[in-house]
């Protein structure tokens, strides 16, 4: 094992490093871990040469003959109690403690990591009194401590040392030959908190263990899968041909992931976000890998469009300027930089105003005007879409109830609800304040959902909503078409309309297959008594289609961009009729 390798290896275990001196003793090299302060009396000076029976007495119950195990010229490991053989090559990393030769020099590693002091404790005991007892007994409790050192509990994968472990034995081996190419997956679930807050944490750890056994059953043969953290999970892919092969095995376990999940009696559809990093010589420690892979992934949970992405370095600088906007952003509500603008929904009938949707924009101090899809999703996973998704909703309220007060007419506010904010459990009682609050009449308002909201457990969404919707609110599917809905989750949710993405209304000019999408669309919602609203509408020849299908309402730059109140209060009495012309209405 060279010295570079033991660095590796230094850096990614907490251990302790103890340089075998002549005199049978040991000195200790390095950074101190915690837990060997533990372990040693207090007042030792940790940098002096220790006996072994001394501060390490327990480590003399694991050899049958310490004196003669140390004048052994070979590198071989004692396989009892917690000793393992490690090779002078590297190829088997230390467990727990092991002996090596670096240039000479016998060094021995204790490793105690993933554990407690008193795991570690507990473990110290049970050693000693197997060492003592029959030597298959001993090999049993070695074996079992591995275990617990190296494998999760629940899933029984391996756990975030051993991947470590395995990611320097990788490294290692693409700076030697770059035949030894691979690829690290990061895998996060998404919302994996609201599941364990809505079905309890059994079912948490039910999905971890299925999620597990899935990934272990898409491996090859060389591949390893192993549990990261609560709810993350990482592939260590290795003898890959490079990024195409990597985007093949991402499909395909992304494909196996996204199958619903049987829970009891209950079915769960789960998403994913994944972050890949591509193994090469550049990469010097584990750690590199692993904060690519994140990033990777984080960039993936912002596109919107994939669920998975392969690193490349301009993700840092993305990932700097997230950093900075999320750090923005808290002081943002406060510093009252955030703008509610107001978009007219019309109605394809008779060109009337019907209803406005909020939208928020958030006026940076140095950036400028930021879109909603410039900080929404750094908003969502930081948590702050939930106050801010709840002032945008009294922002709105207190609009529409003071339009309502200047001319009688009869409109609807559009307020979109985050994913976050349905996971609230004092969601119903905080939209019930708003409305005693402002004084708008419930019937004035819809709040819009998305089709991934509900992915995850549609029982739990569609309760949510009908108590919602008890309170005499509208409800409105937004984005229909991106996400995983369909007629039959419709069904059974208490949905009044739908909005049709306008990924599908900009290639009517095209008269392309998603026209007929939006044509079905229409007609089976129409078979449900739902309405329906087409969004993105940019020309007449669009919203000329649109009304010929029998779509009611259109929302787009036809007819107006988000306004800010001033000036959206001037189209309280506007008729669009010029907009829809030459169309009959």
């Amino acid at each position: 094992m060279t010295q570079a390798l033991l660095a590796s290896v230094l850096s990614t275990l907490d251990i302790l490093v103890l340089e075998y001196q002549s005199d049978q003793s040991f000195k200790v090299l390095g950074n101190i871990p915690g837990w060997y302060r533990s372990l040693s009396r207090s007042g030792q000076d940790h940098n002096s040469l220790v006996p072994l029976t001394d501060t390490f007495s327990f480590l003399t119950c694991f050899l049958d003959d310490a004196q003669q195990f140390w004048q052994q010229e070979q590198s071989e490991i004692l396989r009892s109690g917690l000793w393992i053989e490690v090779n002078e090559s590297g190829a088997e990393i230390p467990l727990e403690a092991s002996a090596i030769r670096v240039q000479a020099q016998k060094i021995l590693l204790i490793a105690l990591s993933q554990t407690t002091y008193t795991e570690k404790s507990v473990l110290i005991q049970q050693g000693r009194e197997n060492a003592l007892s029959h030597s298959a007994e001993r090999k049993q409790a070695a074996e079992q401590l591995r275990q617990s050192i190296f494998y999760d509990w629940l899933t029984e994968l391996p756990n975030q040392s051993f991947i470590r472990l395995r990611l320097v034995e990788a490294l290692a081996d693409i700076k030697k030959d770059a035949i030894h190419a691979f690829a690290f997956l990061y895998i996060d679930i998404k919302r994996f908190k609201a599941i364990n807050t809505r079905l309890g944490l059994w079912a948490g750890d039910q999905l971890l263990t299925m999620v597990a056994q899935r990934l272990s059953a898409q491996l090859r043969p060389d591949d390893i899968a192993a549990r990261f953290g609560a709810d993350d999970f990482v592939v260590l892919i290795r003898g890959i041909s490079g990024e195409q092969e990597t985007r093949q095995i991402a499909d395909q376990i992304q494909r196996q992931l996204l199958v619903p999940y049987q829970l009891n009696t209950q079915e769960l559809r789960v998403q994913f976000d994944i972050g890949i990093t591509m193994g090469t010589s550049l990469y010097q420690q584990p750690e590199d890998l692993i904060r690519d892979a994140c990033t990777a992934m984080e960039h993936a949970k912002s596109s919107g469009s994939q669920n998975y992405a392969i690193f490349h370095q301009t993700m840092h600088l993305q990932s700097l300027t997230r950093v900075q906007l999320e750090h923005d952003l808290v002081s943002a509500i406060w510093q009252n930089e955030l703008r509610v603008c107001y978009q007219p929904i019309v109605s394809l009938e008779d060109a009337s105003l019907v209803a406005f949707e909020a939208l928020v924009r958030w006026q940076h101090p140095t950036l400028g005007l930021l879109s909603p899809n410039q900080f929404i999703s750094i908003a969502e996973d930081s948590g702050l879409i939930v106050p801010i998704g709840a002032w945008i909703l009294r922002e709105a309220c207190e609009q529409m109830q003071q339009w309502r007060q200047q001319a009688h007419f009869h409109l609807s506010m559009h307020v979109n609800l985050s994913a976050r904010q349905l996971d609230q459990l004092d969601l119903f009682s905080s939209i019930q304040r708003i409305l005693a609050d402002t004084h708008l009449d419930p019937k004035e308002l819809k709040l819009e959902i998305t089709e991934s909201m509900v992915f995850n457990n549609l029982e739990y969404a569609a309760s949510v909503l009908r108590k919602i919707k008890s309170l005499g609110i509208q409800l409105s599917m937004d984005d229909f078409g991106t996400g995983y809905a369909s007629l039959s989750y419709l069904r059974q949710l208490p949905i009044d309309n739908l909005k049709i993405d306008r990924s599908f209304v900009e290639t009517i000019d095209t008269k392309g297959t998603e026209s007929e999408i939006i044509q079905a669309v229409i007609q089976l919602a129409h078979s449900l008594n739902i309405d329906v609203v087409a969004e993105g509408v940019e020309t007449l020849e669009q919203a000329r289609y649109l009304q010929g299908l029998g779509c009611e309402y259109a929302q787009g730059y036809l007819f107006a961009k988000p306004l800010d109140a001033v000036d959206a209060e001037k189209l309280l009495n506007h008729n669009f009729s010029d907009c829809l012309q030459p169309l009959t209405i």
